[in-house]
């Protein structure tokens, strides 16, 4: 065999690749039809009907929705800020234990130190790099609270297992499926076998807005505090809905 470049070698490729343009004229459409009605964003931090964003903002969410078969779409400003509101949105807080993936991005654990939770690492499969769940379930402490799964290389983690486990514990799985949008486990795409599934819109994903993520659940409770998690919390108490806990309901503008 010849020596590889990096050793000696004879490099195989001289020229550098051309870029990967996925943008055109029907997204400079979308964009014009934006700025010709001269409002960028719609978000406003009151119980109105401007809580939930733009018409744009509503629509994407809603043909998300639809094809990835969750009954909640929500956008959010990057996966990095859809992990977090998970992570509100789950009540974690001091003391409590998440259970992570070390083969990520550095988001992941970030998200669950934001509040004040501890990443506790389990073992990957050497096969697929997704967590392993064997070790999962071996990492379980009374102060375990959830799960963060990430589905690496497009390659679904095995949810089934995970889920058994999850649910025999009493504990929340939330999906950072940030590289495998599309990608199915069974009959059901990844982002919606979880508690929650948080996907990446980011300029290198492979559904891409420049920046920008989206936060799926069929959990009524679960999306309602993402969505005020994203927006400054403030409409937090004048929603009108009750809620059983107000922890980690520290807003952002996400």
């Amino acid at each position: 065999m010849e020596k590889l470049a990096i050793f000696g070698g004879s490099p195989v490729r001289t020229k550098p690749y051309l870029s990967h343009v996925t943008t055109g004229g029907e997204e400079k459409q979308a964009v014009m039809k934006v700025m010709d009605r001269g409002i960028l964003s719609e978000y406003e931090g009151t119980n109105n009907q401007y809580f939930m964003g733009g018409l744009e903002v509503q629509a994407l969410e809603k043909e998300w929705a639809a094809f990835f078969g969750v009954k909640y779409a929500l956008a959010v400003n990057s996966a990095t800020s859809g992990l977090f509101a998970a992570a509100g949105a789950c009540g974690f807080g001091p003391g409590d234990e998440v259970i992570a993936t070390p083969f990520t991005m550095s988001a992941t654990p970030s998200a669950i130190l934001a509040y004040n939770a501890i990443p506790v690492f389990a073992d990957v499969d050497p096969v697929t790099f997704n967590l392993d769940p064997d070790d999962v379930e071996r990492k379980i402490t009374p102060r375990t609270k959830a799960i963060y799964v990430v589905h690496i290389f497009g390659h679904p983690a095995p949810m089934d297992h995970i889920m058994a486990i999850a649910k025999k514990h009493g504990l929340k799985v939330v999906e950072d499926a940030a590289q495998s949008p599309m990608a199915k486990f069974g009959d059901k795409y990844t982002g919606g076998l979880g508690d929650l599934g948080v996907f990446s819109l980011n300029c290198n994903k492979h559904i891409q807005c420049g920046e920008g993520g989206i936060v799926t659940t069929n959990d009524d409770t679960l999306a309602e505090r993402v969505a005020l998690i994203r927006n400054h919390a403030e409409a937090v108490i004048n929603s009108g809905r009750k809620f059983d806990s107000l922890v980690s309901m520290l807003g952002w503008n996400r």
